[in-house]
């Protein structure tokens, strides 16, 4: 009874506090998530708090600056894929076009929607931490529910920390004006259970070797009180936290070998008493330490799951939609009518051409793409291919009512045969209507291509897959172990898993052609529409073109970063409002300027 008493009174004072963090998190709250004040002490009341917590991941119309965009965690994966590897067609239907697409109008508050998203993320999981003082006191079914918001934390600050930081540009006003504003290295705001509501006016960001042991101390208490079981992969387990230790690894892995200064900044504060008096230090003496570290948790988790299949990947009912098969590690899931708020604003209106009732129909033609020149990189026995319409296999977009040839056989689409219709139209003449390099990789609910949009839309998304842990572990090798055995772990996993006849072979120059030409290419086309790409070409510093002979990036949206730097839209934009003006201490990133930095690429 002491116990569940002090769960009571947490719940009522972070509740209180919340009120005041209007300059990260909203003060209203949607009806649809548990807020501490309203439950009790109870492992069930916890429990719905815990379950609001993934819920939230795929939350509908939250702030009301726009609805189409304010889609959950999804809405965050496209709008990284919008930023980098994912072009559309032409249409006032493609809600991402603006400021994500188009790289334009940075003062829209659109813009703000990460930075709100992932606090009020982190609201939530704050809660239930929390709401449990003593963890080592409680029930193990509590425990559970503290290690999984720990979990669910941790991801809001390691994706916050990687959209946010400041990276160079090349562009020599912005990175002036870095320099100038006292930027380098800063992340973002920390919020945690102990936040004292009267320093909210003075939040700075934190620099990255603070923040690096604050997102590594919640996984690692996450991994004490969480085991292999869980009731859902919406829920954490031991895999999760190691998948995100891998990630986080390779990430300051990456930075430590690219800048080594940062290193020796980290390793001076690994002995602070004021910082180890509440994050333990990080343990590591170089960047091929964090490299084998990054490769350990990776192959934890490779241990326990098992790569997508041919049949699995290109199923036109369970593709990417069904978070049982094992190569999913942790996930979203909707799974009743309820979760569907809307016909059309939602991940699968944008993200599958085959859901007939949203923005990728044939009436819409939002029609998510492949970039060109990483479609072309594909080799044809490489069977994800298939996943996009080759070019050869478009000639336009038939007229309503022509007749049009058969699905070519190679193609695995839920559009074949031409008795069957959707909203008036041939199946073959919905797949034909499909523009050159549109993906088809995912599938409404049980492949449900009818006008029962609640029933297909009940469907899970990946946020992990074992998959990135095989690409993981073959980077860290490279850098840990050296090339060839870098390479050999490449080839290992392309060969049994995703090429048709172990034909996959390559020659690199050297260590970073390998990396960011030959794995990081493979990895964006694995994780195509999932939101990753993101992340490995802002840590690879890798250059964005959308500007060359045959792009099929629109005209607005080709522009060209420098090779060697980080594109400038990648380094997320926080407008001179909101928290800005509440939170004083907080320094802003330059915005990204992105005319006026690269100018449009013209033929």
């Amino acid at each position: 009874m002491k116990i569940m008493k002090k769960i009571r009174i947490n719940l009522f004072v972070l509740c209180t506090m919340t009120l005041f963090l209007s300059g990260c998190i909203e003060e209203t709250f949607p009806t649809d998530y548990a807020a501490a004040s309203q439950i009790g002490a109870s492992e069930s009341a916890l429990e719905a708090l815990s379950n609001s917590t993934a819920a939230f991941m795929y939350a509908y119309n939250y702030f009301g600056t726009l609805e189409a965009q304010e889609i959950g965690y999804p809405g965050m994966m496209i709008i990284r894929d919008a930023l980098t590897d994912v072009p559309t067609t032409t249409t006032s239907y493609n809600h991402f076009r603006t400021p994500w697409g188009q790289l334009d109008n940075f003062s829209s508050t659109r813009v703000r929607q990460p930075w709100r998203y992932y606090y009020r993320m982190i609201l939530n999981a704050n809660n239930t931490i929390f709401a449990i003082e003593e963890p080592y006191l409680v029930s193990r079914k509590s425990q559970q529910f503290y290690g999984n918001a720990l979990v669910y934390r941790a991801m809001s600050y390691l994706d916050l920390m990687r959209m946010y930081e400041y990276k160079r540009t090349g562009v020599a006003a912005l990175d002036a004006e870095a320099d100038k504003n006292g930027i380098w290295g800063l992340t973002t705001v920390i919020i945690d259970e102990h936040f004292d509501v009267r320093n909210a006016d003075n939040n700075p960001r934190v620099p990255f070797y603070v923040m690096y042991r604050f997102i590594m101390n919640d996984l690692s208490r996450a991994e004490m009180f969480l085991t292999d079981s869980r009731p859902s992969k919406t829920s954490a387990n031991l895999s999760v936290v190691h998948a995100y230790k891998a990630r986080l690894w390779l990430e300051i892995a990456t930075r430590f070998q690219k800048y080594p200064a940062d290193l020796q900044t980290q390793l001076s504060y690994e002995g602070d008493t004021e910082l180890a008096a509440k994050y333990a230090p990080l343990g590591i003496n170089s960047a091929a330490d964090c490299y084998r570290k990054a490769a350990e948790y990776a192959r934890m988790v490779i241990g326990k799951h098992t790569p997508l299949t041919y049949a699995e990947w290109h199923s036109t009912t369970k593709g990417f939609n069904d978070m049982s098969v094992s190569s999913w590690v942790f996930a979203i899931s909707i799974g009743s009518p309820e979760g569907v708020h809307s016909r059309t604003n939602h991940f699968l209106s944008h993200a599958c051409t085959e859901y007939s009732r949203g923005y990728s129909r044939s009436q819409y033609f939002c029609y998510r793409m492949i970039d060109r020149r990483l479609y072309e990189r594909i080799d044809d026995d490489d069977w994800r291919k298939v996943t996009w319409k080759d070019p050869a296999d478009f000639n336009g977009r038939p007229a309503a009512g022509a007749a049009v040839p058969p699905v070519p056989e190679k193609y695995n689409s839920s559009f074949r045969g031409t008795e069957l219709s959707v909203l008036g139209n041939t199946l073959d003449w919905e797949w034909h209507h499909r523009d050159a390099f549109t993906g088809f990789k995912y599938r409404p609910n049980e492949g449900n291509i009818g006008e029962d949009y609640l029933h297909a839309g009940q469907i899970d998304f990946p946020v992990i897959r074992v998959e990135e842990m095989y690409f993981i572990e073959a980077e860290a090798k490279t850098y840990a172990e050296g090339l060839g055995a870098g390479v050999e772990a490449l080839s290992n996993f392309l060969n049994t898993h995703r090429y048709t006849n172990s034909s996959f072979t390559v020659a690199p120059s050297d260590v970073e052609d390998f990396v960011d030409n030959c794995l990081i290419t493979h990895k964006r086309v694995e994780f195509w529409g999932e939101g990753l790409a993101f992340f490995d070409i802002k840590r690879r510093e890798i250059a964005i073109t959308r500007g060359y002979a045959g792009t099929n990036w629109l005209e607005p949206q080709r522009f060209n970063s420098h090779p060697g730097y980080t594109a400038s839209w990648l380094n997320l934009y926080l407008p001179n409002e909101g928290e800005a003006t509440l939170n004083n201490a907080i320094r802003l990133n330059p915005d990204p300027s992105v005319q006026a930095s690269y100018g449009l690429w013209t033929q």
